[in-house]
């Protein structure tokens, strides 16, 4: 997903096979897949249509096989000479398997290796011993047993680690074992692609929280009736390797020490089911939340204000979706704007009630109050809480409106810097919560991550 890969080969449109043509498939994570072409799909007569293929297919120079899915055609011309020229962008490029059509493109399982998966996992399969004199180093190493979690009826993850085993050669100067960390998603029957991403994408957001740095993912394989080999009467499946667009993915991934994250898999591992099930239940409700609060991890040139106010929005969606949102009961609602209604001129009822349409909400004072009355003892919030929710609302409503008169109230610079670290504290704390942790872990959790920066 990380790389940039280049393939040589002859193309075609599954409605098509006998008109093949050459061209190279260039893939980048910031740039996607483009497939250049010596040649085109279409008749010089129909030069200025617009092809949009939901498939093509390829053979590779070195024989691997290879589908576009979701493509559409960038550029198109013709020389003097009468020769095409032609380029299509996909979205998606699956290599090790050809899908005739978007029905087929279904998967067993998929498996995923993120970035700092290794590190949050952190378990080895390695014993090594010294012996100094003897002059004798022992390695042994034993493949860790998967970890799984049933998630819901749909799906179960697993925490699968692989292992190369060590070469031989006629000069035997190395022995390696190599050991990676996947995580497995395997549904009880075959998804199409598609349903995969948003698990995916639930994933990496929590190991995003666990780690506390912007994850990404790094190789995506999957097992597919596609591929299927029958050998020695057996079914084999080989892998069929995943590429898809993922913007603003930097050049270089920063590794991060276990004792640096938030936590690490094995503080959960004994209820790895248990957090991964309240993770995934939530994300319907949660969804906005996820998506803003980890907007400003993903983000790093985002500015310090559109972090501020990407984090009093989570905050205040979180307190939406899960608090009582309304000040009185429908019934008493009503009445009270019935009796103003009443009270008010009747060339003034139309525009007052219009007004009074959101009246009954909780105001975002209030919103804020609720859920730091619940958190607030946590260490790393201290301080005085009606000072931090004014300083909060007069910097959210200058933001938003450009109120001079609230600009002298408006945090900024160093202040702003630090209010908007404590609503990052504060929706980490959330986001625990909603993972299963209790708040004395929570604290304890914080206050270790604090004192190692």
């Amino acid at each position: 997903m990380i790389e940039q890969l280049e393939y040589q080969g002859v193309w075609w449109l599954p409605e098509n096979p006998e008109q093949q043509i050459s061209g190279i498939l260039k893939f980048s994570p910031n740039e996607g897949a483009t497939l250049d072409l010596i040649g085109s799909f279409k008749e010089i007569k129909n030069i200025e249509k617009v092809l949009q293929p939901e498939i093509v297919l390829g053979i590779s120079s070195d024989g691997k096989s290879i589908t576009l899915y979701h493509c559409f055609e960038t550029k198109s011309t013709i020389s003097s000479s009468g020769l095409q020229i032609s380029s299509l962008y996909a979205n998606f490029a699956f290599i090790g398997a050809h899908f005739q059509k978007r029905e087929d493109i279904r998967f067993n399982k998929l498996f995923i290796h993120y970035s700092n998966l290794d590190e949050w996992v952190n378990i080895s399969g390695f014993d090594i011993t010294h012996d100094l004199s003897k002059k004798e180093v022992a390695i042994k190493y034993r493949l860790p047993e998967p970890v799984h979690a049933d998630i819901g009826e749909d799906y179960t993850i697993m925490v699968d680690i692989r292992a190369t085993s060590p070469g031989w050669s006629l000069v035997q100067k190395e022995a390696k074992v190599t050991q990676t960390t996947y995580i497995c998603i395997e549904p009880h029957e075959p998804k199409f692609f598609n349903e995969y991403l948003k698990v995916t994408h639930n994933i990496q957001n929590l190991l995003t929280l666990a780690v506390g740095e912007p994850v990404y993912p790094l190789a995506i394989e999957g097992k597919t009736e596609a591929s299927k080999e029958m050998i020695d009467d057996r079914p084999y499946y080989p892998s069929v390797n995943m590429f898809y667009t993922y913007p603003n993915t930097p050049k270089a991934l920063k590794t991060i020490a276990p004792y640096k994250m938030l936590f690490t898999f094995k503080e959960i591992a004994d209820r790895f089911e248990y957090f991964a099930n309240n993770w995934f239940k939530k994300a319907e409700v949660l969804e906005p939340v996820y998506d803003l609060y980890f907007a400003t991890l993903y983000n790093p040139r985002m500015y310090l204000q559109q972090r501020f106010l990407s984090l009093v929005h989570a905050v205040e969606a979180y307190h939406r979706r899960t608090m009582k949102n309304y000040e009185l009961s429908q019934d008493e609602h009503n009445t009270r704007i019935k009796e103003i209604l009443n009270a008010a001129p009747l060339k003034r009822k139309k525009w007052l009630r219009d007004k009074l349409t959101y009246s009954n909400e909780l105001t975002l004072r209030k919103r804020l109050r609720e859920i730091l009355d619940s958190y607030w003892d946590i260490g790393q919030l201290e301080g005085n809480k009606d000072e931090f929710i004014s300083k909060v609302l007069a910097t959210r409503n200058y933001l938003i409106h450009y109120d001079s008169k609230l600009k002298e109230q408006a945090a900024s610079g160093e202040e702003l810097y630090y209010i908007t670290v404590k609503l990052k504290v504060l929706m980490e704390t959330v986001l625990l919560t909603v993972l299963g942790f209790g708040l004395q872990d929570i604290e304890s959790l914080l206050c270790r991550r604090r004192g190692f920066q």
